[in-house]
């Protein structure tokens, strides 16, 4: 397995992206687009995106739950994923290796700005023209045109001005303690460490490749559980510690990962329910066979409209 890791690691800086197959525009825009809800659209692009992504099983993932987590003790002895199929396609798919590249490009610690360097801004743009190259992205720059509720959806008329946008909401830097130190991609995607505690770290592709690295140690479960983990939703509420290079192991009481979704999928849905819906708080919806509420907070800055602070899925 470690060899299999070490291979796709290696693949995400070597190989080219795969070309990109000519689509029906009616997948993308259906008919009905003007009569759509936010609960439709959220199950529409759920369906949309089916084939990409990893579901429960021998040919994708399984979890090892073990035991609820608990104060100051470990009480799992396994990994959370025990098994994890890294020759499914969605290993090699364009937007899953431009986002791994994008993964060891930030500081861990709140409080140290960002320097971003001239390959990963080369990283960062090729992560995004991959993202909006997807089925999923294009369904949200149609949805918002029609039902964005930011101001800033007025402005859309193309899918570089909703790129600009994602860019705008997701990588540009902001303060939190210190100016640049911290962005809502960092914060979702990556996980950052904040006076000694972890903060954000909602992705499942994140947190398998950290376990796998032996730097996150899974400490159980806890909160409210997704009711059947061999569904098509498999939203886990976990507690764990993540090792630094500093020698030290910081910990985060509670995080909900969304596993086995494609990064594009929780990038739509994330991005439209905060542009679309309520930006400070709750938005409970039906995801496949879950009620599921995506929480959003924003970032407030000096210049132009909110960033994402934060946006992640839990169970309602």
């Amino acid at each position: 397995l470690r060899n299999a890791l070490d291979a796709l690691l290696l693949a995400v800086t070597s190989e080219e992206p795969a070309a990109e197959e000519e689509e029906d525009d009616s997948e993308v825009k259906p008919e009905n687009l003007g009569d759509m809800s936010l609960q439709d659209a959220i199950t529409y692009m759920w369906k949309l995106d089916e084939p990409n992504r990893v579901n429960w099983g021998d040919s994708g993932f399984t979890l090892n739950m073990q035991n609820k987590g608990r104060y100051g003790t470990d009480r799992c002895e396994d990994v959370l994923f025990d098994w994890v199929n890294l020759e499914h396609p969605f290993w090699s798919a364009p937007v899953t290796k431009a986002f791994i590249s994008l993964l060891d490009n930030y500081e861990r610690e709140t409080g140290k700005a960002e320097r971003v360097t001239a390959e990963e801004k080369a990283e960062m743009a090729g992560f995004l023209d991959a993202l909006c190259a997807s089925k999923v992205i294009k369904f949200v720059l149609e949805f918002l045109k029609v039902k964005g509720a930011d101001p800033r959806c007025s402005s859309l008329r193309s899918m570089l001005d909703l790129q600009n946008l994602i860019s705008d909401l997701w990588f540009a830097p902001y303060r939190r303690y210190r100016k640049n130190d911290s962005s809502g991609f960092e914060h979702v995607f990556v996980g950052e460490e904040k006076r000694g505690k972890i903060t954000g770290l909602h992705n499942w592709v994140q947190f398998y490749l950290e376990e796998k690295k032996g730097n996150i140690d899974y400490l159980g479960w806890v909160g409210k559980q997704d009711s059947d983990y061999s569904d098509d939703v498999n939203l886990v509420t976990v507690k764990f510690a993540w090792a630094d290079d500093d020698g030290e192991v910081e910990e985060k009481p509670m995080s909900t990962i969304l596993c086995g979704s494609t990064v594009e999928f929780e990038m739509a849905i994330l991005t439209l329910v905060f542009l679309a819906g309520n930006q400070e708080g709750d938005n409970e919806f039906t995801l496949g066979s879950e009620r599921v509420s995506v929480k959003c907070y924003p970032q407030n800055v000096r210049y132009g409209g909110p960033k994402i602070g934060t946006a992640y899925l839990e169970i309602a």
